[in-house]
């Protein structure tokens, strides 16, 4: 945690600004450890503040030990705290993060601040959170263990007749019991024409034979997220699925192939694409390739036409190239990995083949 905050400093003094306000829970995780819902953190080119209320004033000091505890109360808030540290430390910028300060915080502090330049910066920190560490990276591996292991559990339970919302909760039972904290965001069980709709939440229409099914859902250990999709048969698949689920398979793993240190995330998404534009079916193929994954489901870098993100070695990213076709079924595959110096580790052990029930 200190090398991290150590980070924010270093750019702070490389940057000619004294301090710089992090409002993004995600990211006072990251930098402090701080598992609570609600806080402000405050760091200097040295030391730093996190302020917390009455409800967290025991965790905090649990938690954290490198950056000094403030308690919010009738008295002080982080506007008055920031007044008055502002003339102690003799402020003449301080920088906020932009994408978290909604205006009337930005208002009440540019009141507060006289004759202080206030800046706002973005991704100080999210571009920090792309490369994880080794411990990181155990925890996403095990939220994946997790899922995958549950998904084994529900391949029993799926036949005609039941709901996909049947299937859903099981899903997340099992995650749960295998000791997942929660749903990494809402489960994706969508099946026959509504397997065409790339987030088709779990309804309550009924699995009949000869359609697909695609899950994806993921879990979290520890705060890190899984992100996996699986589209499995149900019946006898006629040629055209057929077809579109090896080029899908196809697509994946030739992106997959590809993804090493170095390359640029377009180049990766183009990869898949092409395979998909070349097969006939491009208009169907509408979102980015992938994602990174961490403390958040969603993170940077993206793998996409338009991401321009070079990769480097640790950033985890999902490879998920899919076919929607309105009206009659979709198909998507979805693998973690992790970006190395030659190749990529993909992190997944469940079969990206197609399961036929």
């Amino acid at each position: 945690m200190r090398t991290k905050i150590k980070k924010i400093q270093n750019r702070l003094n490389k940057e000619e600004i004294d301090g710089i306000v992090v409002s993004n829970i995600v990211n006072i995780r990251y930098l402090t450890g701080f598992t609570g819902s609600t806080a402000e953190l405050v760091i200097l080119k040295e030391g730093g503040y996190i302020l917390v209320d009455s409800r967290y004033w025991e965790q905090v000091h649990h938690e954290v030990n490198m950056v000094k505890p403030v308690l919010i109360n009738g008295d002080i808030n982080l506007f008055s705290f920031l007044k008055d540290l502002s003339k102690k430390e003799d402020f003449k910028r301080l920088a906020f993060e932009g994408y978290s300060f909604n205006y009337f915080k930005y208002k009440r502090l540019f009141e507060g601040l006289e004759n202080v330049e206030l800046v706002p910066v973005e991704n100080w920190v999210e571009e920090m959170r792309m490369v994880k560490d080794n411990d990181e990276i155990e925890k996403i591996k095990k939220a994946l263990k997790i899922a995958e292991e549950a998904l084994e559990e529900i391949l029993e339970i799926i036949r005609p007749g039941v709901s996909e919302r049947d299937l859903a909760i099981e899903l997340e039972y099992q995650m749960a019991k295998k000791g997942s904290e929660k749903v990494a965001f809402d489960t994706i069980v969508a099946s026959g024409p509504r397997s065409a709709l790339p987030h088709g939440k779990a309804s309550n229409k009924k699995i009949y034979g000869n359609e697909f099914i695609v899950f994806d859902f993921g879990a979290v250990y520890e705060g890190y997220h899984s992100d996996i999709t699986r589209t499995v048969y149900v019946g006898n698949p006629n040629e055209e699925e057929l077809l579109v689920y090896n080029i899908i398979f196809e697509a994946q793993k030739k992106a997959e192939e590809v993804i090493k240190e170095g390359i640029e995330s377009s180049f990766v998404d183009k990869v898949s694409r092409d395979i998909i534009q070349d097969n006939g079916y491009g208009n169907y193929f509408g979102h980015g390739l992938g994602h990174g994954v961490g403390l958040e489901i969603h993170e940077l870098p993206r793998l996409s036409p338009k991401g321009n993100w070079v990769l480097k070695k640790n950033m985890v990213v999902t490879v998920e190239p899919g076919i929607y076709i309105p009206g009659r079924f979709g198909v998507r595959i979805e693998d973690m990995v992790v970006v190395g110096e030659e190749k990529a580790t993909v992190l997944n052990s469940f079969t990206n083949e197609l399961i036929i029930i």
